[in-house]
């Protein structure tokens, strides 16, 4: 057992108060350790998933979700419609994590998705931040493992994603026959969004709300 005088802390075995200064140098020298200990946790902070629920790890996660999504997803298509994995991910976290923690996925998936597809950068970037702060609002431990709040969350999402980027392509110049659009893309895909949020809810309500995801 540690004598009196020296004792096992928080920080490891350390001398009692007047014996300190031997251990950690000087008054001068205590006190750089202190800014530097602060500066590393705050840096540290920046990339936990509270700062924006992202971290720089999300860049490649998604990238490699955006490229599955254009090499492999569209083999499941039923009549040429395929679910959009990119914005079901963003869904799924902010289910987890609140809108909020969702945001930064959705930039980054975003740009992904304009990137592979081609389409105005910046459109899908902004039209999933909206989703993820609308679907969010389901973020709650007793709502989220209800079986129904992700298939809503799913149809919601897709419209509200589907509107918003058509929106913001139609107001750079883009044209397209809406009445087709609606009846043969945008209502398949969000069906087809919402079956396969159901089906993965049981895995999605396994997930910790409190894990410290990128």
């Amino acid at each position: 057992m540690a004598s009196e005088g020296h004792r096992i802390g928080p920080r490891g075995f350390s001398g009692g108060r007047r014996n300190r200064r031997s251990f950690f140098g000087s008054p001068g020298a205590q006190e750089d350790g202190l800014r530097q200990g602060v500066a590393g946790r705050a840096f540290s902070a920046s990339f936990s998933s509270s700062s924006l629920g992202g971290s720089w790890l999300i860049v490649p996660i998604l990238g490699a979700a955006a490229i599955f999504q254009v090499v492999v997803v569209p083999k499941s298509a039923v009549r040429g419609v395929y679910p959009d994995l990119i914005l079901l991910l963003v869904i799924a976290r902010s289910l987890i994590a609140g809108g909020r923690g969702a945001v930064s996925w959705a930039f980054v998936g975003g740009l992904w998705m304009d990137v592979l597809s081609g389409g105005a950068i910046g459109a899908s970037s902004l039209a999933l931040m909206a989703t993820s702060l609308i679907t969010g609002i389901g973020h709650n431990a007793i709502f989220r493992r209800n079986s129904f709040v992700p298939f809503v969350a799913a149809l919601s999402g897709s419209l509200v994603f589907s509107l918003i980027y058509l929106t913001i392509l139609v107001g750079v110049g883009y044209r397209f026959p809406l009445g087709p659009l609606v009846a043969n893309l945008i209502v398949p895909a969000t069906l087809y969004n919402g079956a396969v949020m159901f089906l993965a809810t049981p895995v999605l309500n396994r997930l910790p709300e409190k894990a410290n995801y990128p």
